[in-house]
């Protein structure tokens, strides 16, 4: 199945598991929700909106948390995401280590975090060329990536957050790009949900 087809039913899936982890809970007794303790390991996924100058698609990504202490976390993420830019179409994978600041903030979790890890970029004339085999882009490249993010999470049951979040990103493509900052930066609003396993 081809990625993008991915995306409905990605965040089907991830409602589907929030309601199913939240009526567990209801069925046992209440306990107070509190932050993930200072030292966690979680898995997490989103879905989102994504966008980049004069393109906008979507998104989802899947990754493992690490909390190292009261105020610091490691993260990797895997993420693909699909844009339309008429007349092209173009798509984004990346694969993102990041480290982060945490902020508790009463029942709320603040992560300020930055990383970098490699990112890719191609472009296709038509959906029909995007669906084509073989793979026929009119660019594609690999390439260093950044990115910053702001993320909020609140927990919703035991060992299950739920979290918004937004990140800036940016591919270091140099003169190998065609279309400038629309084929190298991207932006993006996620909901996700992260269960913690430790």
């Amino acid at each position: 199945m081809r990625p993008a087809k991915t995306l409905h039913t990605t965040a089907l899936a991830l409602v589907l598991a929030g309601t199913a982890a939240t009526t567990a809970q209801a069925d046992e007794s209440p306990e107070p929700r509190a932050l993930p303790p200072p030292h966690s390991v979680g898995l997490f996924a989103g879905v989102g909106a994504l966008g980049s100058p004069g393109a906008t698609g979507g998104a989802f990504l899947a990754g493992l948390r690490l909390g190292v202490g009261k105020h610091f976390a490691a993260s990797v993420d895997l993420g693909y995401g699909l844009l339309t830019a008429p007349p092209t179409i173009q798509d984004r994978w990346w694969l993102m280590p990041s480290a982060a600041l945490v902020i508790p903030a009463g029942s709320v979790r603040l992560d300020l975090g930055v990383g970098a890890g490699v990112g890719t970029s191609s472009g296709y004339l038509s959906w029909s060329d995007y669906d084509a085999r073989p793979f026929t882009p009119i660019w594609h490249y690999t390439v260093p990536a950044v990115r910053a993010h702001v993320l909020a999470a609140i927990p919703v049951a035991r060992n299950l957050d739920l979290f918004a979040r937004a990140d800036v990103a940016s591919l270091f493509a140099g003169s190998s790009s065609p279309g400038g900052a629309m084929d190298t930066t991207w932006f993006a609003l996620w909901i996700g949900v992260e269960s913690r396993l430790l």
